[in-house]
């Protein structure tokens, strides 16, 4: 898809000394200087290590943490080099920097978040140290609340994770003279893709959903592929990728391949990754699927923690992808604009 051009890191934080240590690329010793001594040659050297970084991330050398969860158990003692997509706290970087020019005693800045990974919000903290900062406007960024990347060490102890960060960044996207968030674009609302446009600005009726929640996930499914013009629909088999793949679809006129999963009323209420395999691992197979969008479906509603999820999986470098969530209000919708709602 023509989404995924001009894609590109927007560093915050780089730990030089740690990404050389990763990779055994000789870096720039002027990039290990703290912030608040910035010259001509740490900038030079900090884009060093940033081109160095993407490259790392682009690699799938550094796996993503979403998709290790599901092979895994780190509810115990257990540690990985790895990367994450969230909502983060940052706390204290620009006075840490304020205070080291002045001369003053400080503390290091902090960072926090919960990440939902299957069916568990792990808390994750850590340090960000002055002489990782990218650059001059890096503390201001790294204030509040901010969704960022976030790759290094993850120590897992019970739900709770302590992270030693190499990386803290943004990916944007080069449309012309403007960069935008990656964020901005990576999540498709169904009235984007062209077969669902006609619901744009509709709203069902109680009926309407009510029928939606007693038809077979089976029969949802036949409806979606006729309403999309995809004539090979799968029958359900255990070890399924997705439920349904189609290179039919279209997305503001550009063509996109696209995998499905389909969630009917054998999940009562609202769908949470605990329906979706062991620690979400039936959303993780869908982003192996050989597509650029990933589309969630439900009869129902369908909870935040599946769409951080999906989300997370899809912020990747190495294979960047988009999501679209239809819960049962827009499948409601879809089907009825397209006459597949049963009527009594």
């Amino acid at each position: 898809m023509s989404e995924f051009r001009g894609l590109r890191l927007s560093p915050y934080y780089l730990n030089s000394r740690r990404l050389q240590a990763l990779t055994g690329v000789e870096l720039p010793l002027a990039a290990q200087t703290s912030l608040s001594r910035n010259t001509v040659a740490r900038v030079g050297g900090m884009r060093d290590v940033s081109r160095l970084a993407e490259r790392l991330l682009q690699s799938g050398q550094i796996p993503n943490l979403t998709s290790e969860a599901a092979s895994r158990d780190l509810t115990g003692h257990s540690q990985l080099i790895a990367f994450v997509w969230g909502v983060f706290t940052f706390r204290g970087a620009p006075n840490a920097i304020r205070c080291e020019q002045e001369g003053k005693a400080y503390k290091n800045a902090t960072f926090s978040g919960r990440i939902p990974i299957g069916d568990t919000n792990y808390e994750l903290k850590g340090e960000i140290f002055n002489e990782h900062f990218y650059s001059v406007s890096s503390p201001g960024m790294l204030s509040g609340k901010r969704r960022m990347l976030v790759a290094g060490q993850f120590h897992f102890s019970g739900n709770r994770v302590e992270v030693f960060p190499y990386l803290i960044c943004d990916l944007i996207q080069d449309m012309g003279s403007l960069p935008l968030p990656w964020a901005t674009s990576i999540r498709v609302y169904p009235d984007s893709i062209d077969a669902f446009r006609a619901i744009a600005g509709k709203a069902p009726t109680r009926a309407d959903l009510q029928t939606v929640l007693n038809m077979a996930e089976e029969n949802v499914k036949t409806a979606f592929s006729e309403i999309i013009g995809e004539p090979f629909v799968p029958k359900d088999w255990g070890g399924e990728r997705s439920d349904l793949i189609t290179s039919r679809l279209t997305v503001h006129d550009q063509p996109t391949s696209a995998a499905f999963i389909f969630k009917g009323p054998s999940v009562p209420g609202t769908l949470h990754p605990k329906n979706m395999g062991k620690r979400g691992d039936q959303l993780i197979r869908a982003f192996d699927e050989p597509v650029d969008l990933v589309v969630v479906q439900h009869c129902n509603q369908i909870a935040n923690s599946v769409v951080r999820m999906t989300e997370a999986l899809a912020y990747d470098l190495r294979r960047p992808r988009r999501y679209c969530i239809i819960d049962g209000n827009d499948t409601a919708l879809i089907l009825k604009a397209h006459g597949k709602l049963p009527t009594n």
